[in-house]
């Protein structure tokens, strides 16, 4: 079983990385032995994602990466080899992550992964998950992780970015998420199971809520970038390591949590204090969660 990654960090020009990821004990992530900026947002995932399946002893997740600025120069590199780098290496699991979304690309690459890798798992999230709603695809993934302020997006049929949803779909005195879910799911904006996070967590299996995780509360970890990002990398990781996707999602935001208390979280620390936990977090915890899950 086996992770694939793909994605764009903040570098103008940057090249094409195509490899294993390798998270050094210092913080450090390697990818085909050059090193990735300590990014909050491609970083943080994969970091997560390596410490996760080092606990696991699962495979490394393989990453394919470009420096892109916004401009869409390294997510169209991404893409051109995203069809080789997935025959290569046969992933079960596929991650668009941050990335331009640009949908013609979007609506290749999944005709492409339907002949190279048909039975891969595939989950969006940030740039990944906009392409695929704005063209339509999302019934085709496997897990999406969207925020609050996301998921109006994914339940408004009418829009291709969260920047033009109805004002009614934002957040408000009567927001509910789970309802939202339900909206995405019948309007076909939703993947088979969502991860909507948040100081409240809704895991959501094809529209009805699976579980609803609320504890520990850590509101500090709302001021620090890239928590979000570690949430995903941390059940795309359960995934490629065998668990059941909602099992995957509720173990990954659970982890997240707890790790914010271990490092007592404060918005002046950094993803890479919350990824540093969480080996500690998962030794502490999860075999129970898998007891009363």
């Amino acid at each position: 079983m086996s992770l694939l990654v793909m994605a764009t960090y903040p570098v103008d020009g940057g090249q094409v990385l195509d490899g294993e990821a390798v998270l050094t004990e210092d913080g450090r992530l390697i990818i085909d032995g050059s090193p990735l900026p300590a990014s909050q947002g491609t970083y943080a995932l994969l970091a997560a994602a390596c410490r996760t399946a080092s606990f696991l002893g699962a495979s490394m997740p393989h990453a394919l990466v470009a420096g892109d600025v916004g401009r869409g120069g390294g997510t169209r590199a991404a893409y051109r080899q995203l069809a080789e780098v997935a025959s290569r290496i046969d992933p079960t699991v596929v991650v668009f992550h941050y990335m331009q979304p640009i949908m013609a690309l979007m609506r290749r690459a999944l005709d492409e992964l339907a002949s190279t890798c048909p039975d891969a798992l595939l989950v969006a999230d940030a740039g990944g998950m906009y392409a695929a709603k704005a063209a339509g695809l999302a019934p085709r993934f496997e897990l999406m992780t969207p925020d609050v302020g996301e998921i109006g997006f994914l339940a408004d049929p009418k829009v291709s970015h969260p920047a033009y949803v109805a004002h009614h779909l934002l957040g408000g005195g009567d927001f509910d998420p789970a309802e939202l879910a339900q909206e995405a799911r019948k309007n076909g904006g939703s993947s088979r199971v969502l991860l909507i996070k948040g100081s409240v967590d809704h895991i959501v299996e094809e529209g009805k809520v699976k579980a609803v995780i609320d504890e520990p509360s850590v509101p500090a970890l709302e001021a620090i970038g890239g928590t979000g990002d570690t949430i995903t990398g941390l059940a795309s990781a359960f995934m490629a390591a065998g668990y059941t996707t909602v099992d995957a999602a509720v173990y990954a935001a659970r982890a997240n949590r707890e790790a914010g208390i271990l490092m007592q979280a404060t918005p002046a620390m950094s993803v890479a204090d919350l990824v540093g936990k969480l080996p500690e977090v998962l030794t502490n915890n999860l075999e129970r969660w898998q007891t009363h899950s």
